[in-house]
């Protein structure tokens, strides 16, 4: 199948737009359902129609949401697998997981499913409206509807007739086998999105896939992409407390991209409260690692000047809890994109308080 997508070093806004609803997923759904929800976005593609719904899974259920202010009459869907909306679904009824390993497997969203999808549709696209209204104030989106599609049968009427800008994402769900995914918006909505026109290059492969041809994949080292990213002006210092090398790797490109001085301590080191004010204090939370709750509201307890940021790995319903019990000011699972670390950031830099002198 021939698709297009986005010409290497190009489509910023969109890219970071997408990525941004896409941890919106995982961190609305996963801490509703009680699971573990991890996505991994890819590339943008572009299709039309025929070409897209010819690649999709068998059985899917579109979740519809109306745009409306400046991109009023346009919508943004949603694209999940059959199988991992009903798990969805059960698991926010609380239905043992017996039954709802019976419903995946009899491939039908019945009433009480479709039902409690809803809820979490609503609260997907509560997700999506911050996310584009952080965007652009004229940007918005609720919740509308969701229907369940059978590829085969060619029921394609929910996706209109427009070309299509598609974010394909792999999805994990618990210990439910992977699938696919995609949030999809019309070119024009995608193109109002990225504040310019969209610079395609033609790529074959399989939609969701993320199969652009090797010439389109343009591969870069880390210090060329860091290096890509102009300097902000410095507003802060950012102490770093983090586990995994991963993490640093991609808050090192989010610090230069925001303007902080990134200030990194050791593995094994603990947070002295009275050191960090008016600073801002990023902590990676592996599993296993829930102490690190205590240490940021300690911080919190001390002085509000400090803002502290928490990145979750793998984060439930009750990790995310645990944060906001703890004060965090800023919460984000990970894996993340770039984009929405420094979204998460630039966010805290705004809103930080200076430490009233001392009388």
């Amino acid at each position: 199948m021939t698709a297009t997508i986005l010409k290497p070093g190009t489509g910023a806004e969109l890219k970071r737009i997408f990525g941004m609803l896409a941890n919106s997923i995982g961190e609305s759904l996963g801490s509703l359902v009680g699971r573990e929800l991890v996505l991994r976005p890819g590339e943008p593609e572009a299709h039309d129609v025929a070409s897209f719904t010819g690649a999709l899974p068998r059985s899917v259920v579109v979740a519809r949401g109306a745009l409306e202010k400046a991109l009023a009459g346009k919508s943004m869907l949603v694209v999940l697998e059959l199988p991992d909306t009903i798990a969805m679904a059960g698991l926010l009824m609380m239905t043992p997981e017996d039954v709802v390993n019976q419903r995946r497997s009899s491939g039908e969203l019945g009433q009480e499913d479709a039902t409690a999808f809803g809820e979490l549709g609503n609260v997907m696209f509560a997700g999506f409206a911050n996310v584009l209204r952080e965007a652009n104030a004229e940007f918005e989106v609720r919740y509308q509807d969701h229907v369940a599609v059978q590829a085969e049968a060619g029921e394609h009427e929910v996706f209109g007739t427009e070309p299509l800008v598609a974010l394909p994402f792999r999805l994990k769900l618990g210990e439910y086998p992977e699938s696919r995914g995609f949030v999809l918006v019309d070119q024009a909505t995608a193109t109002a999105f990225n504040k310019e026109p969209l610079a395609l290059v033609a790529a074959t492969g399989a939609a969701g896939g993320g199969t652009a041809a090797p010439a389109a994949r343009a591969t870069r080292t880390e210090e060329e992409t860091f290096e890509s990213i102009p300097a902000a002006p410095i507003r802060g210092t950012l102490a770093a407390f983090v586990m995994q090398p991963e993490v640093f790797r991609t808050l090192r490109l989010a610090c230069r991209r925001v303007g902080l001085e990134l200030r990194r301590h050791g593995r094994g080191e603990i947070p002295n409260p009275a050191a960090h004010k008016n600073e801002v204090v990023l902590m990676d939370v592996p599993p296993g690692e829930d102490r690190r709750f205590d240490w940021c509201k300690r911080i919190k307890d001390l002085s509000n000047s400090t803002r502290v940021v928490l990145l979750i790995h793998h984060p439930s319903r009750h990790r995310v809890m645990q944060a906001f019990v703890a004060k965090a000011d800023a919460i984000l699972g990970f894996p993340c994109e770039e984009a929405q670390l420094s979204q998460k950031l630039a966010a805290v830099l705004d809103s930080q308080p200076a430490e009233p002198p001392l009388p």
